[in-house]
């Protein structure tokens, strides 16, 4: 049993690779930036050599594992990154086998938001539940759902897109190319185009005015426009927040959970997206579950990614 593992969070933007025993001690970590546009190869290069030079510091041999999340959809189980929006020509990529040829290490491959959950449960806020929904806000929306102390990920390991959750059939296309799916609404590019909508209707100077690019529009300057007292932007996070609070009653009236921990960049926003969720979750969820369910934030930040890798090694009999 191993007692230690590198654990590598590879986001669309950066790349992190940190040393985690099976305490959740960090003992080590180093990021660089992913640069996906430099194609497959050099970013499967450039994690090994990453993991290598994190392991030689550390003074780890080959025998120490490596659990890599990266954003999917993607098969677990076969270790294949089947599609990665965000990671470009990255479809059908078996990365799991490449990395352990490079590295000459035991590689376990995960999708980044089931592993937070796994994170979330082993190491942050769900350590004391057995039933726990793990929702993650960011750019895209993301989650896992665990069972009995069990991830749920499906046949293929592609369950648990909370994301694609439809809380509107006649709501704004998602890019999964659906309709009136909560990421649609809820998440950083959802909320960047509606404010978008209102700045090319004349009615958002708010918001233009909190952008720090006037044509760069994002869901940040929807939040400091809100804060100030802008209406229109509050109207953005409030559909947003009830939208969530929807599919947050979705999850509890079918899983039943004991606790629902709420992560990602996007939940830093506050009240003025998490209290009309809030009241949207206790409107749509049978009483005698809401009743029961403890909603609470991510007690990891911005190192969910780091935990979820970790825990794949090092709990992968949670993986059924």
């Amino acid at each position: 049993m191993t007692e230690t593992t590198l654990a590598v969070d590879l986001g669309g933007t950066n790349l992190r690779c940190s040393v985690v025993d099976r305490n959740g001690t960090i003992r080590a970590e180093e990021r660089e930036l992913t640069e996906s546009e430099r194609g497959v190869d050099t970013v499967i290069q450039r994690m090994a050599d990453l993991i290598e030079r994190v392991a030689s510091d550390a003074g780890l041999d080959t025998d120490t594992p490596v659990g890599v999340v990266a954003p999917g959809p993607l098969d677990p189980k076969a270790g294949v990154v089947r599609f990665s929006p965000n990671l470009v020509g990255w479809t059908d990529v078996p990365l799991r086998d490449r990395l352990g040829k490079l590295t000459g290490r035991t590689v376990h491959l995960g999708n980044d938001a089931n592993a937070a959950a796994l994170g979330e449960f082993y190491f942050g806020a769900g350590k004391q539940a057995q039933h726990m929904v793990y929702v993650a806000l960011g750019t895209g929306f993301g989650g896992g759902v665990i069972s009995g102390g069990v991830l749920i990920d499906g046949v293929h390991g592609l369950g648990g897109e909370l994301g694609h959750t439809c809380v509107s059939m006649d709501g704004p296309r998602c890019t999964c190319g659906s309709a009136g799916c909560v990421e649609a609404y809820c998440s950083g590019w959802a909320i960047a185009r509606d404010g978008q909508s209102l700045v090319r209707s004349g009615r958002g100077d708010a918001i233009r005015n909190a952008a720090k690019d006037p044509d760069e529009i994002d869901a940040r300057a929807v939040s400091s426009a809100a804060e100030t007292g802008d209406v229109a932007a509050t109207q953005i996070l409030e559909r947003a927040g009830q939208a969530l609070g929807a599919a947050l009653a979705n999850y509890a009236n079918i899983f039943n959970p004991e606790m629902i921990v709420i992560g990602g960049g996007l939940a830093r926003i506050g009240d003025l997206l998490l209290k009309p969720a809030h009241h949207s979750f206790k409107a749509h969820a049978m009483p005698d579950i809401w009743e029961y369910v403890t909603v609470t934030g991510s007690s990891l930040g911005t190192k969910t990614g780091i935990y979820g890798a970790a825990a794949i090694v090092f709990h992968g009999d949670g993986l059924k």
